[in-house]
């Protein structure tokens, strides 16, 4: 798969999630989690990857072990890179 942007589903999703952040909503959706917002992420990853590196997504759940806010899931998905060389370099990119 090419990355060919972003689709407005997965801001539909994470605004959806914004709204409902519970167990049940994520399990009801996670095929348009892994559609819409994993697959592009994945696609983009694998474009930019000969520049920055292999990216490494980050988990869409949270810690919330020790925090006030108990929602389980992040309304925003990420990733980075590290570039691994004469100079190596660490490389974040966020999706909100």
């Amino acid at each position: 798969m090419s990355f060919t942007g972003i689709p407005v589903a997965a801001l539909d999703f994470y605004e959806d999630l914004e709204n409902d952040n519970s167990k049940a909503f994520w399990t009801a959706h996670k095929d348009v989690y892994d559609e819409q917002v994993k697959a592009p992420l994945v696609a983009l990853a694998a474009a930019l990857g000969p520049e920055f590196g292999d990216g490494k997504f980050f988990r869409p759940y949270r810690d919330i072990r020790f925090a006030k806010d108990k929602t389980p899931y992040k309304t925003h998905q990420g990733c980075g890179s590290v570039t691994v060389g004469a100079t190596s370099r660490s490389r974040r990119r966020d999706c909100s």
